[in-house]
């Protein structure tokens, strides 16, 4: 009969053995977690510059509609884009719109642009650029 305090040891010894790979879980999860995190992130980004596109986009479409009005000023359809752009939010950074007629005064265009929120530091600001025109309206007798 072998003595209990040899058998335990043996039985344990035995056991190591038998599960070598005991207490991996955590350095696996640790090793995977960083690109899990960073590829979610990453998808969140993508996200923000396609919201930034979008408010971009409406506060051209909003300033090109009142820049199209019969008698309208670039001041008046300046003054409309950045009100929609105050009014929806910083979902653009440091928005400058640009409002431009042609020479005879038939068209206007509304440029406006920015950056998109930059969640990843090290991916580096998104630039967001969005145009609208459209005719100005005119009396025609």
């Amino acid at each position: 009969m072998i003595p209990r305090p040899l058998r335990d040891r043996l039985r344990s010894r035995s056991r190591s053995r038998a599960c070598p790979d005991r207490g991996d879980g955590p350095v696996e999860f640790a090793i995977i977690a960083a690109p899990l995190l960073l590829l979610s992130l990453m998808v969140v980004q993508v996200a923000l510059v396609f919201y930034a596109r979008s408010v971009a986009l409406g506060a051209a479409t909003q300033g090109a509609n009142a820049g199209r009005q019969h008698g309208s000023t670039d001041a008046a359809a300046t003054a409309n884009a950045n009100d929609f752009l105050r009014s929806i939010g910083p979902g653009l950074q440091a928005p400058v719109v640009t409002v431009r007629r042609d020479a005879a005064n038939t068209e206007v265009t509304v440029v406006v642009t920015g950056r998109a929120v930059n969640l990843i530091p090290f991916l580096g600001p998104f630039e967001v650029s969005q145009q609208a025109h459209g005719p100005v309206e005119r009396w025609v007798p």
